[in-house]
């Protein structure tokens, strides 16, 4: 049996005094005396001493595009509990490559992937939590094949697939003769297959293009129209000729695609053979070669229904002369019904090479954030936030600093989460929980300050820390007309002395701020640091009224048991904050999981400034 030893030290700061309750004292055997349960019993008869996981919490729901125009003061943090690594042993050595992940009608989590770098077989697996999989299944098989009288496979790679409207599931996969693939047009293609019980049974495998090709995606607009989008080369490869790799190299690319206005029974234009034409959604004139032939490109297409009913369609736009791979993004009204053609550059409404790129997939918050991945092509792998119209992107931010591979997606969870993933370099699949943290709309309220986290119900708007070890913190902010309060919920299996969390708390001006560091005995410094002053002065807390409770929920320094956690309750009063109705916060998680080892430092936002607080979290009192 494993015995939690529970402290509740509730602290009134102005006269420096506090009370115990829970299961003995630290060190103690778990036994709590009769007297003590006499006096909790009476004083404190309702207490929930609940710590909640992020995932519990953000259930407010608020318009479309919320966060418009403070889309810089959000961020995306890893949690770490709910981040790792789908081994190959647990995939029965498949070499997993070009993951994508989607949430289904029910609720659950679909996995799809190929095997082999240069294509095989797709996968997909499922799972009711993002965290445990099942084993995964073959959704198209590589099958042998004859090209030209030689033996050859047929192999299926870069896959992907869309949730419809009507809960149906639809993959789409691009096939190509292995062997055959830069020496014919015919035997390459698209091809999807539909599911009508969220991937339990599919339908026939329906082939929407023929032509050479790579990595399709596909998309239901907001008139519930399907369309498909692909990298098309065969025309020009077809036009200039195919039969040597030379002539191969000197391809010219872009976004073709084909869509279906009867929920996927037909496609048009319907291509089937030669001069194997789609229609262009996107192309960018790169140059013209030795040959006299215009190189076009934009590959990799894919397509993301913003918010506001702008379809977008990303892509990498590489140029073969300079072998440099960049961002490109176009935007269209009408799920890019305009044909660019084979001779311009389109469409209209564009920004083409924005920044350095490969590989991108996007998705987007109900509160307006676009979410945008990358690689590096050096086994780094990235993510940018974008504005609600994706027309502006912020600074990119390291997800994996090695191992990652190539090819990566995102999907957006819920209102506060988004699943990233993507295939390692040891043929695994590398998936990260992320957590979005933005403003925080407060409700006013007055709570008892005994760290009662049911008190604290009608308030579920919070922030989360947690990217560098399983120990992580969620904060609430209340207020009333005396007070700004703060709750913090901290889940960490190894409790030591070391452990805490600093907040840092502003009006939002350029007077300066706040630093509050809280323990598990309650407040163990409290600055004032001017902007204009590189020091920082003590501020006599408990004159000023500042009150606080910490509940301990386990036994710190003790590695032989699991603990579960601390709850950090703050008010502060509202005199302390010169603008009145105005707050900006951000916080620290500090964590050691060995008693006695160097405490490591976990940030909110590592790209805060304390100067300029640009990337402070803003609070807003309702």
């Amino acid at each position: 049996m494993r015995f939690f030893r529970k402290v509740l030290i509730f602290m009134m700061l102005a006269t420096l005094s506090c009370q115990l309750f829970g299961c003995g004292k630290e060190g103690g055997s778990g036994s709590v005396s009769e007297s003590e349960q006499e006096t909790e019993s009476a004083a404190l008869p309702d207490i929930t001493r609940k710590i909640h996981d992020i995932l519990e919490l953000n259930t407010t729901e608020y318009p479309l595009d919320s966060a418009a125009g403070e889309e810089q003061y959000s961020t995306l943090m890893m949690n770490y509990r709910l981040s790792y690594t789908l081994a190959s042993k647990n995939q029965s050595g498949i070499q997993a490559y070009y993951p994508r992940i989607k949430v289904l009608a029910d609720g659950s989590y679909f996995l799809i992937y190929h095997d082999n770098m240069h294509g095989g077989s797709v996968y997909y697996a499922f799972s009711e939590d993002c965290v445990e999989w099942t084993r995964p299944q073959v959704l198209f098989a590589a099958t042998p094949i004859t090209v030209n009288g030689v033996a050859d496979t047929k192999c299926y790679m870069t896959p992907d697939a869309c949730v419809l409207s009507d809960g149906r599931l639809v993959a789409i996969t691009s096939y190509r003769a292995g062997a055959s693939y830069q020496k014919a047009i015919a035997p390459h293609g698209v091809c999807v297959k539909f599911s009508e019980d969220n991937g339990k049974t599919w339908g026939e495998e329906q082939v929407i293009y023929v032509g050479t090709n790579w990595e399709p995606s596909i998309i239901e607009g907001n008139n519930g129209e399907i369309v498909a989008f692909f990298t098309c080369i065969a025309p020009t490869l077809y036009q200039y000729g195919s039969e040597t790799s030379p002539n191969f190299d000197h391809r010219s690319g872009g976004a073709g695609c084909v869509r279906s206005k009867d929920g996927g029974k037909t496609w048009e234009p319907n291509v089937t053979g030669a001069p194997y034409i789609p229609q262009y959604a996107m192309r960018q004139y790169m140059f013209t070669d030795e040959l006299g032939i215009k190189r076009y490109n934009d590959q990799m297409p894919v397509p993301l229904l913003l918010n506001n009913g702008t379809m977008t369609l990303v892509v990498e736009s590489w140029n073969m002369q300079t072998n440099a791979y960049k961002f490109s993004i176009a935007y269209s009204t009408d799920n890019f019904a305009e044909d660019v053609g084979m001779d311009k550059t389109g469409p209209a409404d564009r920004q083409s090479n924005l920044f350095p790129l490969a590989g991108p997939y996007m998705s987007q918050f109900p509160s307006g954030e676009v979410v945008l991945t990358q690689h590096s092509g050096s086994g780094s792998f990235y993510y940018r936030l974008a504005d609600c119209t994706a027309r502006t992107f912020y600074d990119p931010k390291t997800l994996w600093s090695k191992d990652a591979g190539m090819w990566g997606s995102t999907t957006t969870v819920d209102s506060h989460s988004a699943v990233i993933t993507v295939g390692s370099e040891h043929y695994e699949i590398m998936i990260a929980r992320m957590m979005l943290n933005h403003r925080l709309h407060i409700k006013k309220m007055t709570p008892s300050l005994i760290a009662d986290t049911s008190e604290w119900d009608g308030n579920t708007d919070a922030l989360f820390c947690g990217s560098k070890s399983q120990a992580q913190v969620s904060v609430r902010v209340g207020y009333d007309d005396d007070n700004i309060y703060l709750l913090g919920e901290r889940l960490d299996k190894q409790l030591t002395s070391d452990d805490g969390i600093i907040f840092y708390l502003s009006d939002g001006s350029a007077s300066g701020f706040y630093r509050v560091a809280v323990g598990n005995e309650g407040i163990t410094e409290f600055v004032y640091k001017a902007s204009n002053s590189a020091q920082a002065e003590a501020v006599d807390f408990a004159a000023e009224g500042v009150k606080a409770a910490v509940y301990v929920d386990g036994t710190v320094g003790d590695r032989a048991t699991f603990d579960n956690g601390v709850i950090y309750e703050l008010a502060i009063p509202r005199s302390l904050l010169k603008e009145e109705g105005r707050l900006q916060l951000i916080f620290d998680l500090v964590n050691s999981d060995r008693e006695g080892d160097k405490p490591e430092t976990d940030m909110s936002n590592p790209d805060a400034t304390f100067r300029k607080k640009d990337n402070w979290f803003i609070a807003s009192f309702e």
